[in-house]
Order: C-alpha cells, then sequence, then structure tokens
C-alpha cells in the first residue's frame, strides 16, 4: 500500500497545465510501504532535465513493479484476516455445540489446514511473482539511464506523449476498479514478447494508476478510521458548538438539578439483547460497557463523550484516549478500558440484588481525537418477566427509571433488533407513550444482517411506524479485540474498533445489497451516519432549547445575586481564608489558655498534690497511731528538749520524710502538669467551630498527645534527679519553718472544717445533736464489747460463746440492739459519726500543738511539729519541680504546639481536603454553595449570551445576504 501523498507535492506531479519540466521520483523500498517525494526543480537547466527524464521513466516501471507487490502483500492480510475471522466463528460453534466436541473439532481442523495451505500457497506465489516484477521494472530503468544520452530526443517526444496519456487515465483514478486496471497493465508491461515501447507506457500507467489509488484509499481509510479527523467547515463549527452546548450542560447539571436548567441529553433504550451496548461501543471505539449473563446494567451510565484533536497529546503528556470518572477524582486519567469496563460492572454490582436497579447515576467522561461530541444516557434493558433471583416488581423499576430521563426534553434513542417485529418492541412503545408525534426519537435497528436486504430496508425506512428524525440501519458487529485472536491478528494493546465496524458494515451495505441501501434509496444505514444524525440532532435540539434556558439562567442568576447581597453583604469567601482564620483562632485561643500554666499557677498545683499525700501519710503513721496524744502531751513539757525525746518519734518522722520524698514525686507532678495539658488541648479541639470538623479535631489531639507523650518520660526524669538531695537530708530555716507552720494550720482547718460537715450532715440524717449523741454512744459500746468478745476468744472461751450463738441465746453483759430505735443504716451511720468524732478530737488537739509555743521555736523542734515539717518538705518538693517541669515540658510543648498545627493542618492538606473542611461547617458551606452558584451562573451566562449574539450575527448576515454559506445557527433559524 502507498502512502498519502503530502498535499503540497500533488501539483508538481500531476500538473497538467505544463509539461512536466524536472521530476525526480525516489524510491524508498521497505516491508510494507513505498514512499514517493516528488520535488520540481524550475531553475536547473535543460541539459540536466533531459538527463532525468528516462530515469523517471525507469523509477516509474519499479515503483509499478513495487506496488503490485505491496498490492499482493496486501491480499496476504485480507487472506490470513479472512481466514482467522473463520477461525473465530469455528470456535464459536465448537463452544455452542460442546455435545459433538471431539468429531467437531476433528472436521474443524482438518478444513482449516486445508484452507490455510491453499491460501498461504497462492499468497507465497503472488510475492514470487510481484518480486520479478520489481527485478524488470529495476533493470529496465539501468538500462534507460544509460543510453539517454544517445536517444535523448526520441525520448523526450515518446515521455511527452506517454505523460500526458499516463496523467489523463491517472486524474480519473481512484475507485478500486480503476486501480486494478492499472494494476493489470503493470503486469502485462512485465512480459517478455511485448515492445519497449509497451512496456513504458504500461510503467508509466501502472505508477500514476498506484499514486491516485493509494491517494483515494487513503483519504478513504482516514475517513473510515477517524471521521472526525477532517471535514468542512461547517462540521468544524457544528463539533465547536455542540462542545460549547455540552460544557455548558455540565455547569448546569453541577449547578442545579432543576427541570428549568437543563440542555438536552440522548437517552438510550430498548430491551435486554437489542444491542444497546454494541452501539454505544461503536460510537465510542472501544469495549467499555458492563458484560454478563444475568442484568449487569443496574445504574444509569450518563457518558460525555468529548472530542479532543489527535495532535494534542503529542505535544503534552495527556493520552490520546482516556476517560474520566467526575465523581471519582481519585482514578485520574483511566488510559485502559478494559479498567473502565471493571469499574463500571464494579459499580453497577454494588446495588443490592434485592433492588436491582437503582436511580444514582454513574457519571463518565470519554475524551478521544474519535468520538463527537455528544451527552449519552444509557439505561437498563426492559425485560418482560423477573427471574428467580430479582424482584417481581422490577420491570416496574425498569420502566419508572426510564420514564424518568426520556421525558423532555431529552432526545430518545430507541434501539431495536431487526429480527424482531417494531410491533413487539418496549422501546418504541415506551418512547410513544411521551412522545407521541416521534419528534424527538430515534430508531436504531440493529442486527441489520441477520434479515434480508429488502426486508431491512423496509424497516429502516420506517413506512410502518413512522419515526419524525428516521431510522438508522447498524450492524455493529466487532471483531474481536481480547484472546488469542487478538494475538494473532497483532493488533494493537488497546484497538480501536469503529474502523473494523465501519468496514463490515460498508462490506455489508454496499456490494450486491448497495441495491437496496444506497444513497438514492434514502434510507440511512451505518454507524458513521447514526453517529453524524445524532450530532445533528443533539445540535439542532440545544440550539432549539437555548432562548429558554436564557432566560431561565438569568432569573436563576438574579435570585442568587439577590440572596448573597442580602444574607452575606457580597462578601466573597474561599476555603483557604476559612481555614487560615480557623487556626487564627485556634492558635489565639490556646495562647489565651496558656495562662493557666504560669509558674505560680503549676507550683500551687503541685503543692495542693503533695498536701494531699502529707495529709495522708499523718493519718497512717500519727492519727490512727493512739500513742499520738501523748506526743501533745511531750511537747507541753518545756523541760524536755529534742535530743531527749523518745527515739520511736523520731523514726516515726524518719518515715514519714521518706513517705513524701521516694513517692514519686518527679511522676506524678509531670503526670499532674500532662494531664492539665490534654485537658487544656481537648476543650479547644471540641470546641467552636471544631464541633464541625471531627477529622481534625481528632488530628489536633493525636498529636498534641504525642508531643506530651515524647517530653514527659525525660522531664519526669529531670525532675527526679533535682529533688535526689531531698531524699536524704533536708535542711530549712526559720522562716521556711514559719510558713510551713502557718500552712499547716491553715489545711487542718481545712480538714476540722470537713468533719465538722460531715458530722452535721449525719446530725441532720438523725434528727438533731441528741440521737446523734445517742447513737455514738451506743455505737461506741458495740465496739467496746466486740474488743472484749475478741479478747475472750483469744483467752479460750470460743466454744461456749459458739455455742450460746448457735442456740439463739444472747451472750451476757452485750448491748441489746434496739430494732425499732435504729436501723442497720443507722448503725452504719453511727460507726461513721464515731470515726469522725475521735478524729475531730485528734485533729483540735494537734491544732493546739502546732499553735504552742514549742512549734513556734524553730525546724530543730520538728519531731515534735511532723506537720509543720512535712509542709515544709511538699513546699520545697513543689517548687524544684515547678522550675524544672516549666523548662522540660511547657516551653517545649508550648513551642513545638503551633508550629504542628501549621505543618499538620494548614500546610499539609490539599485544596480538596481544605474545600471539604470548609464545607463542613453549615454556615460556611451555605456561603460557599450561594457564592459557587452565583458564579457558575455568570459563567454560563456569558457563554449563552455569547451563543445568542452569534445567533444575532448570523440571522442579520441571513438578511443582508452577506453570505452564502451562513454561520452556525444557519441550519436551525
Amino acid at each position: 500500500m502507498l502512502r498519502r501523498l503530502p498535499t503540497s507535492s500533488r501539483p508538481y506531479l500531476f500538473n497538467q497545465s505544463r509539461p512536466l519540466s524536472v521530476p525526480r521520483a525516489r524510491i524508498i523500498p521497505s516491508t510494507r510501504h513505498v514512499h514517493i517525494r516528488a520535488i520540481s526543480f524550475s531553475s536547473i537547466p535543460r541539459a540536466m532535465a533531459r538527463a532525468f527524464r528516462i530515469p523517471a521513466y525507469g523509477a516509474a516501471i519499479g515503483a509499478g513493479g513495487l506496488g503490485y507487490a505491496n498490492y499482493k502483500l496486501e491480499g496476504v492480510r485480507n487472506a490470513t484476516s479472512e481466514i482467522l475471522t473463520n477461525v473465530s466463528d469455528k470456535f464459536s460453534s465448537v463452544y455452542n455445540t460442546a455435545a459433538d466436541g471431539l468429531s467437531s473439532a476433528a472436521d474443524i481442523g482438518s478444513s482449516l489446514s486445508a484452507q490455510l495451505q491453499g491460501r498461504l500457497s497462492d499468497t507465497q506465489n503472488g510475492v514470487q511473482d510481484t518480486a520479478e516484477a520489481f527485478k524488470n521494472g529495476t533493470k529496465e530503468w539501468w538500462d534507460a539511464f544509460t543510453s539517454q544520452f544517445a536517444t535523448s530526443q526520441d525520448t523526450q517526444s515518446a515521455f511527452d506523449s506517454s505523460s500526458s496519456s499516463g496523467i489523463g487515465s491517472g486524474s480519473g483514478s481512484g475507485s478500486g476498479g480503476r486501480a486494478k486496471e492499472e494494476y493489470s497493465n503493470s503486469r502485462s508491461s512485465e512480459r517478455p514478447d511485448e515492445s519497449n515501447n509497451n512496456n513504458n507506457n504500461g510503467g508509466e500507467e501502472a505508477l500514476l494508476g498506484l499514486v491516485g489509488a493509494a491517494t483515494a484509499a487513503s483519504i478513504s481509510e482516514e475517513k473510515r478510521n477517524d471521521p472526525f479527523s477532517s471535514g468542512s467547515g461547517d462540521e468544524h463549527q457544528l463539533l465547536q458548538l455542540t462542545r460549547k452546548l455540552i460544557e455548558i450542560r455540565s455547569v448546569l447539571l453541577s449547578v442545579d438539578q432543576s427541570e428549568a436548567l437543563q440542555l438536552p441529553s440522548i437517552v438510550v433504550i430498548g430491551s435486554q439483547s437489542s444491542g444497546k451496548s454494541s452501539v454505544l461501543e461503536a460510537i465510542v471505539g472501544h469495549e467499555f460497557l458492563p458484560k454478563g449473563d444475568n442484568m449487569v446494567t443496574r445504574r444509569p451510565i450518563e457518558l460525555t463523550l468529548i472530542n479532543t484533536p489527535s495532535n494534542a497529546a503529542s505535544s503534552s503528556s495527556t493520552p490520546s484516549e482516556y476517560g474520566v470518572f467526575p465523581n471519582m477524582p481519585g482514578m485520574g486519567k483511566i488510559t485502559s478500558f478494559a479498567t473502565i469496563q471493571k469499574t463500571l460492572t464494579d459499580l453497577n454490582l454494588s446495588v443490592p440484588p434485592e433492588l436491582a436497579v437503582s436511580d444514582d447515576p454513574i457519571h463518565l467522561q470519554i475524551h478521544s481525537p474519535h468520538v463527537p461530541d455528544l451527552t449519552l444516557i444509557d439505561l437498563p434493558g426492559y425485560i418482560q418477566i423477573s427471574s428467580m433471583d430479582q424482584p417481581e416488581e422490577l420491570k416496574d423499576k425498569i420502566n419508572g427509571l426510564c420514564d424518568k430521563y426520556i421525558r423532555e426534553p431529552n432526545i430518545i434513542l430507541a434501539v431495536c433488533a431487526a429480527d424482531v417485529d417494531l410491533a413487539n418492541s418496549p422501546a418504541l412503545r415506551a418512547s410513544r407513550r411521551v412522545d407521541p408525534l416521534g419528534t424527538r426519537t430515534i430508531g436504531v435497528v440493529t442486527k441489520m444482517d441477520l434479515v434480508k436486504p429488502e426486508q431491512g430496508a423496509t424497516i429502516v425506512r420506517g413506512e410502518r411506524y413512522p419515526l419524525h428524525l428516521g431510522y438508522v440501519g447498524v450492524v455493529c458487529k466487532a471483531p474481536p479485540t481480547s484472546g488469542v485472536f487478538r494475538s494473532i491478528r497483532g493488533d494493537k494493546e488497546k484497538p480501536n474498533v469503529t474502523g473494523a465496524v465501519l468496514r463490515r458494515e460498508e462490506e455489508f451495505f454496499g456490494g450486491e445489497n448497495s441495491k437496496y441501501f444506497g444513497r438514492d434509496k434514502k434510507v440511512m444505514v451505518g454507524t458513521d451516519t447514526l453517529r453524524r444524525r445524532l450530532m445533528d440532532v443533539l445540535e439542532t435540539s440545544m440550539a432549539s432549547s437555548l432562548n429558554g434556558i436564557t432566560n431561565a439562567v438569568q432569573i436563576e442568576l438574579e435570585e442568587a445575586s439577590y440572596q448573597f447581597k442580602v444574607q452575606y453583604n457580597d462578601r466573597r469567601i474561599t476555603s483557604e481564608s476559612y481555614m487560615a482564620e480557623t487556626i487564627d483562632a485556634l492558635k489565639a485561643r490556646f495562647k489565651e489558655y496558656t495562662a493557666q500554666f504560669t509558674k505560680p499557677a503549676v507550683r500551687s498545683k503541685l503543692k495542693g498534690m503533695l498536701d494531699d499525700k502529707v495529709m495522708d501519710i499523718l493519718e497512717k503513721l500519727y492519727w490512727d497511731d493512739p500513742r499520738t496524744l501523748e506526743l501533745a502531751k511531750l511537747g507541753e513539757d518545756r523541760k524536755l528538749t529534742p535530743e531527749e525525746l523518745d527515739t520511736y518519734w523520731k523514726y516515726k518522722l524518719e518515715t514519714a520524710s521518706s513517705l513524701l520524698t521516694k513517692s514519686g514525686v518527679g511522676r506524678d507532678s509531670t503526670g499532674l502538669v500532662a494531664e492539665g495539658l490534654r485537658q487544656l488541648i481537648d476543650s479547644i479541639a471540641t470546641g467552636e467551630p471544631f464541633t464541625f470538623h471531627p477529622s481534625v479535631s481528632e488530628r489536633i489531639t493525636e498529636f498534641s498527645h504525642a508531643i506530651l507523650r515524647e517530653r514527659m518520660g525525660l522531664t519526669a526524669d529531670q525532675v527526679e534527679n533535682c529533688i535526689k538531695p531531698y531524699k536524704y537530708e533536708v535542711e530549712m530555716d526559720d522562716r521556711e519553718w514559719e510558713v510551713g507552720r502557718d500552712r499547716a494550720e491553715e489545711k487542718f482547718g481545712e480538714e476540722i472544717k470537713r468533719c465538722d460537715n460531715k458530722l452535721n450532715e449525719i446530725r441532720g440524717k438523725l434528727g438533731g445533736a441528741r440521737k446523734l449523741n445517742g447513737l455514738i454512744k451506743h455505737v461506741a459500746e458495740l465496739e467496746k464489747w466486740e474488743v472484749e468478745r475478741r479478747k475472750r476468744r483469744l483467752s479460750g472461751g470460743l466454744n461456749a460463746t459458739s455455742n450460746s450463738e448457735d442456740e439463739g441465746q444472747v451472750e451476757e453483759g452485750a448491748p441489746v440492739l434496739d430494732a425499732y430505735k435504729y436501723s442497720p443504716a443507722q448503725i452504719i451511720d453511727g460507726r461513721h459519726a464515731l470515726l469522725l468524732s475521735n478524729r475531730l478530737n485528734l485533729l483540735k488537739v494537734r491544732q493546739q500543738a502546732l499553735k504552742s509555743r514549742r512549734c513556734k521555736t524553730g525546724p530543730d523542734q520538728s519531731a515534735f511539729c511532723p506537720e509543720a515539717f512535712l509542709t515544709v518538705v511538699a513546699d520545697k518538693l513543689a517548687y524544684t519541680s515547678t522550675m524544672f517541669i516549666n523548662i522540660e515540658l511547657l516551653e517545649q510543648f508550648f513551642y513545638q504546639f503551633p508550629r504542628e498545627i501549621d505543618s499538620r493542618i494548614l500546610y499539609d492538606l490539599n485544596r480538596d481536603e481544605i474545600g471539604k473542611f470548609a464545607r463542613e461547617n453549615p454556615k460556611i458551606k451555605q456561603h460557599l454553595d450561594l457564592q459557587e452558584r452565583k458564579d457558575k451562573l455568570e459563567q454560563v451566562m456569558r457563554s449563552l449570551q455569547g451563543l445568542v449574539n452569534l445567533q444575532k450575527d448570523s440571522k442579520g448576515s441571513l438578511a443582508t445576504g452577506s453570505s452564502n454559506r451562513g454561520g452556525l445557527f444557519t441550519k436551525f433559524f
């Protein structure tokens, strides 16, 4: 096959207005193509021109021979393709008749072997003959070149006459029959029994015929494979207008789902197995729709086809063909149509079996240079009955879903099979219900190759069931594009099946069947015709809706502008600005709350914790000791010195100090401050406006706790190391002793007050102080008797006591419990009241000891006043712990937390996440939605206004007659 010549070189090669001056043809042999380049040199002298005319004549012969060889190779390819098609059909037959598999497989194998052997034998002979033809043509060219100087004048005149005859014959070439005629002339020139002149004329005619046929074949092949790659100016304008209206439709769908703001789409309906999927895949050029034995299409598929220039991908990283799911931006551009098919299958199968169908649409955009600008909606196919695994109301659900989409202004593409009577077509029945006149219904008759040609032509004419937009007959049976046949055929990784479909339809509707489907029969057949018909109808419908949609958009825009003015005073915001304001407010609130963690505040918290520990130690070592009252009496003896005090009390003081200093003060104090910081962050992260942003609130809490965990261990170790000296020796001066003693008195006063409050509570429950005193006295007798009873048991009277209790007798001397006077609950309260009363008496005694002259003397009296000594130690521990906690924990946290907010929230979120964050706040979402709606309506209004102005210009040019061709809207207005 010859490659198409550049347009710029044709006038120089086929110029009939003047003789061929000095053409030079260069033949580049290759395995599949012959490249011919013609260059004109008008300034070369005449002698040089004569020298190259004869070589050009010889080159023509060689080109004819090589073209014939390529023709034979094309025959090889066609024969192989036909054989493989037969193989595919044979294997399909074997699969369908598996019962007779073994015998059928043997017959098929022998048949295919004989057929393939015969085809290859014929092809081999043809290639050998063609190689000889090319050899002879080259030899004749060399002989002519060596003798051209001797016979230049005669040869020039002969060449001129033959060139003129060759050009005349070549100008009419362009069809398959003319090319075959030139091939036969070239073939006859190779016979040895003919003269040189006959050979020369045959070679020139072969060259010119091959060039014309190759040019026509290249144009035909280009149009067949890519009908939208070239066209007239009207077609280009048609594509641009349709694309503009589709873009407007997409924007309107994102603004509102109101029927007033909808441009028409093409809705594809039909029964199951009617060929809907084949029609759509033939339009797109790839298999991408879900396939399966059961009903796979369970959701509407809103398909937007976008025609992209074929040279757009060569200058950038954008692929030539790809699909996009707008509602799933994470998938990006999908270049594999098998992946698109699997995604569509998964999305459809996500509908639960008990529902069977869903009205939630799947949005898909396909960008390709081989598709027209169309908006198609594929719906589940009509069924007559439901299967056992489908709900009984499935038929009604599908009918309701289709009725929802085929309402105005959408265009209905009713798909019907040719082998089924149109009277039984559910698609035509549904379209007639909503479109009685058929003004917006296109009938598509599939499987035309299953009926007789005359019957198919009658169906497509639509005389029995007429439609205003007519019927289009298609075959849409593409060759296999996957499996073993695809690997044998050597197709590309992602073949475009449109060209194969168009070739198959050209074979079916042409040839002998052209008498039924020819242009003079006024029937519309072929996928290419269907695509252009859909473009024409869609643009017509969109253009007719232009004025109405413009008025509706104008009304919506005025309403949105009024609301935006009233509610927000035309104040514009963005998701980024809201995010920045929120982060600034978070930092300001954090800085405000950090005032709670100054050194005095932290020291006060630690002192409170250590004071509680001091009280617990005093209760354990002193208050529960019966000899504590003895310590108070020793303190009143002025002659007794600290050195003379019993070592029992000195040991108790050292034990109390060790319990306080070695109780994990570093861990406890650090944990106390860290817990306060956690509560602070939690209160900020769960407050306004983070109540609307749970994910960001969780992220703030997570990284703040991570900072605290990182610093807590180091801080606790530092605090423990710094308070280690106090575990062995505590030094204090008179001032510290006086402060500690005053604080101890204060703490004792608080403890006495709590005891009094609790006693008053029990007194109120019993009904007065007299009843409380009686209950305390009764409980004291019970306690005394219990003590004596335990002593008797230890002394050997256990058996006698047990026997008397078993017999139900009251032991002698036991107090009588009056059940009507004191209930068990009152007995429990009495025990608590007795304990509180004893504690209160002891606290008052120790409070008097703290106020005594001995305790005021100084720290050398610490053994007599353990309360003051332990309070001073607690103050020292709190001061030292605060200093190091502030350095190791607080300052580091206050420094890192704001920076972590910036790095992990403000700078770590992408644009989509920021937009999602802003819309989590209902008030901000309402503001952004109204603002975005207003902006999109303004954008649509500008586009519509431009189209309306273009319409006015077109009308004006038609009225004045300034343009014969008209503008974009000529065919509609």
